[in-house]
């Protein structure tokens, strides 16, 4: 039995992607250990339920590990107010939450240090990007690569722009001479600026099926 998802579009147009439901409880499985969700976490998810995200690194994460979920179509007004009723530990957002969220009022004076792990990723992220979390008191900006065709993260960067490019658990990675990343032996289509550590631009577009995995 397979799950049909489409990707968030936040580098391309929406892209199809299949997934056996043994592959999300993994990517959830990886997702709850990077972060370290407990049942006194409250995540605070704003990603589609037909986006993998949604899947991968929110909802189903929380459910299984116990921790409080709070859901919700995005809107950058309500947001804030929902996050400042529910005091969320665990977020997830990505640059065109912030492009939204900063056009509110009330952004500039948020008070966002109840979260002690965010999570972005998905496109290149910037230093200001990251920034403006922490400057409200988010304590860990986790960027994260791996969260469509490998379980989450296959590698990360802490507060920083630049990916720590040592692999996570079950992982082993290369790089092409153009910086294509290889996870496992598999060409990803992703490419890097190995010399900066930061994601330029997706080679391959997508075939409608996650690439192979050991799972």
């Amino acid at each position: 039995m397979s799950l049909t998802l489409l990707t968030s579009g936040s580098t391309d147009i929406p892209k199809q992607v299949n997934h056996t439901w043994e592959y999300i409880k993994a990517c959830a499985d990886r997702s709850i250990n990077e972060i370290n969700l407990t049942p006194d976490d409250i995540v605070f998810d704003v990603f589609p339920n037909n986006v993998i995200a949604h899947y991968t690194i929110t909802a189903v994460p929380a459910m299984l590990s116990g921790a409080k979920l709070v859901s919700s179509k995005f809107n950058p007004f309500t947001y804030i107010e929902m996050f400042e009723k529910t005091q969320p530990t665990v977020i997830s957002l990505i640059p065109k939450h912030l492009e939204l969220l900063s056009k509110t009022k009330k952004w500039n004076s948020i008070d966002m240090s109840c979260v002690r792990y965010m999570v972005t990723g998905s496109s290149k992220i910037e230093k200001s990007f990251i920034d403006a979390f922490r400057q409200r008191g988010v304590k860990i900006v986790a960027n994260w690569y791996g969260m469509t065709e490998m379980p989450p993260p296959v590698f990360a960067g802490y507060n920083t722009a630049e990916f720590d490019f040592t692999p996570k658990e079950g992982y082993a990675i290369d790089f092409s001479s153009e910086g294509e990343c290889i996870i496992n032996g598999w060409a990803t289509g992703d490419v890097f600026d190995v010399d900066k550590k930061i994601f330029l631009r997706r080679k391959l577009s997508s075939n409608e099926c996650t690439w192979k995995t050991n799972i």
